[in-house]
């Protein structure tokens, strides 16, 4: 990626560009380079409740990776499509004739997780990756990491997308029992004996899940560990215990029993806020008195309640984008801090073995004057 000092401008009309073409070999994960094969590092970030937080997450998760030097690919399940607008690549329609009659239909300008999930061929994920290349999503090499640039000097990880649009949700009502492996199968399984799974070539994949239970089972099946976030107030609550009982019937019912949840992060938090307080000390409680369907473990990180973050889904660019602005420096390091010890609480969790390297490397990138105390907060 090339780099930018500033995030597009509101409101401006952006074209998708050309995506940048994805040649497999062009992406090796840490995991490869090593040669381990045995990794868990396909992650499904649910709850059962729109607008809990679920995209804003995975892109949180997506920008701080990056920055790590990390190879990031999000599959974006849910029919809205919102990662995909986060990261400036939203599905087109056009316009085409069919081939009986005169009519017009219309058909998306790239292929999308739709056609992954209906093939269920192994390999086929990888056809439909796309290597992002828009103006909000690359990175300045030769900024420090608290203005927005790596980590490492001069490694910048890719991020690649298997996109979604409306479609989607359209499609799990002609699904048999098996038919919730495909997209396991399109991950997890080589084009050709002996090759390399497409989901191998990635350090971490996020999987941005729907609210509907079909598209959540399809994203579980496909994932090893799971990651709660959800707002801080009653229905987002609320919603917690019915995502681990869909967790739980994954377990039961999909033949899926290694599945583990990782946790749960609150999104959009403010703590003057009584009511907000109060919710997430009765999720601590339920959580310690181990309540039925209140198993996952609740991370010491409150994503802060900015409004860096809908500016940057807005302007189809990362949070860390802001930066290298003087107005917005301030909320967009406060998010950035706390995604990147998401992060790394992620990477420990699913065992990446740089993990370590990037955690003691972290903790010396931000200047002592504009760490936070989420800087000490649940990172080992």
């Amino acid at each position: 990626m090339t780099s930018t000092a500033h995030p597009p401008a509101a409101g401006a009309a952006v074209e998708p560009p050309p995506e940048m073409i994805y040649e497999v070999e062009q992406v090796v994960s840490e995991w490869m380079a090593r040669g381990i094969t045995d990794m868990k590092h396909v992650i499904s970030v649910m709850m059962r409740k729109g607008g809990a937080g679920k995209s804003t997450l995975t892109l949180l998760l997506a920008d701080a990776l990056i920055r790590f030097g990390l190879n990031v690919l999000i599959i974006d399940m849910d029919p809205q499509g919102n990662a995909c607008t986060g990261l400036g690549r939203k599905v087109l329609m056009r316009a085409v004739e069919a081939r009986i009659g005169r009519s017009t239909l219309e058909e998306p300008d790239v292929n999308t997780v739709i056609e992954v999930i209906q093939s269920g061929e192994p390999g086929v994920a990888d056809e439909a990756i796309l290597l992002i290349n828009t103006a909000g999503w690359q990175y300045p090499p030769d900024m420090p990491f608290h203005r927005g640039g790596p980590l490492r000097a001069g490694k910048i990880g890719k991020i690649g997308l298997i996109p979604s649009y409306k479609g989607l949700e359209d499609l799990p009502t002609s699904w048999k029992p098996t038919d919730f492996e495909r997209l396991a199968q399109t991950l997890h399984l080589p084009a050709e004996p002996g090759g390399v799974p497409p989901a191998h070539r990635w350090d971490v994949v996020l999987i941005d899940t729907a609210i509907a239970r079909a598209l959540g089972v399809q994203s579980a099946k496909a994932a090893k560990k799971v990651l709660f976030v959800t707002n801080a107030e009653k229905f987002g609550v609320d919603a917690i215990p019915e995502t681990m009982s869909l967790v739980e019937d994954v377990r039961d019912h999909y033949y899926h029993d290694d599945i583990d949840v990782m946790g749960l992060v609150w999104n959009a938090y403010s703590p003057r806020q009584t009511t907000a307080r109060a919710l997430t000390a009765d999720a601590a409680q339920a959580h310690a008195a181990k309540q039925k369907h209140w198993d996952a473990p609740i991370w010491p990180f409150e994503i802060p309640k900015a409004i860096v973050v809908s500016d940057s889904h807005d302007m189809a660019a990362p949070v860390s984008a802001f930066l290298g602005t003087s107005e917005k420096r301030e909320p967009a390091s406060k998010v950035c801090q706390v995604a990147e010890a998401i992060a790394l609480r992620m990477l420990d969790e699913i065992g990446h073995p740089l993990a370590g390297e990037l955690r003691a490397a972290w903790r010396q990138a931000w200047p002592e004057k504009e760490q936070t105390d989420v800087m000490t907060k649940g990172v080992a």
